[in-house]
């Protein structure tokens, strides 16, 4: 499996360079041409699918402290797990699954650098790798990397885990990043519970994210 993402990604490397259509962007034809790069965006979600979900979840959502915002979340990620996956939110004794949950607000320099040289998604299907060939303001290929987020800037970061509570074995996890800028920690909490319990069963590396 490894060796048939390596080599997806260096095929589409390939292609972007030549250039290609698709994700990839293409390099500009000339030194002050029109830059084909997009900015880099706020928000990033990492997952990894360890098991196939069960269709008929029965599971207890939980925070793992219990701050005035994470009980919001929690109300939030119930809801969207029953809209969403159709699961049915129980007491922690009669669940199969627990749905466990963090959030905090971590300084930029200390959270995971943003979609380095593209993005990656991996999945029963086969793998799907995305490329920046060429961007002044983000990490590409022939543009090098660029520099991380400024300090004294604020990120939110969630951490959920969805676990089989028999066997004690983790079934999915997943990481939201989200920049804050002024008093927004709410808005932004609550507004990543919708894109994590959506990646619910899906492996994805860095996915940008954007936020209505």
């Amino acid at each position: 499996m490894r060796r048939s993402v390596a080599a997806a990604a260096t095929c589409l490397v390939l292609l972007a360079v030549v250039p290609a259509g698709g994700h990839a962007q293409q390099a500009p034809a000339a030194a002050g041409g029109a830059e084909a790069a997009t900015p880099r965006a706020p928000g990033m979600l990492t997952t990894r699918t360890f098991s196939p979900p069960p269709q008929d979840l029965a599971v207890y959502v939980a925070p793992y402290d219990d701050s005035e915002l994470n009980l919001k979340l929690q109300g939030d990620f119930e809801g969207r797990l029953a809209d969403k996956l159709g699961a049915r939110v129980t007491p922690e004794r009669t669940a199969s699954f627990l749905f466990l949950f963090e959030s905090e607000v971590v300084p930029a320099e200390q959270a995971p650098g943003r979609p380095s040289l593209g993005s990656a998604r991996v999945d029963e299907g086969g793998a799907e790798v995305n490329v920046n060939v060429w961007s002044s303001s983000q990490d590409s290929v022939l543009g090098g990397r660029q520099q991380p987020g400024e300090l004294g800037s604020s990120v939110f970061h969630i951490n959920a885990v969805l676990r089989d509570k028999a066997s004690g074995e983790v079934v999915w996890q997943g990481d939201a990043y989200y920049d804050l800028s002024g008093p927004e920690t709410e808005r932004v909490a609550r507004a990543l519970v919708a894109p994590l319990v959506d990646k619910m069963g899906q492996s994805v590396v860095r996915e940008p994210l954007q936020l209505d």
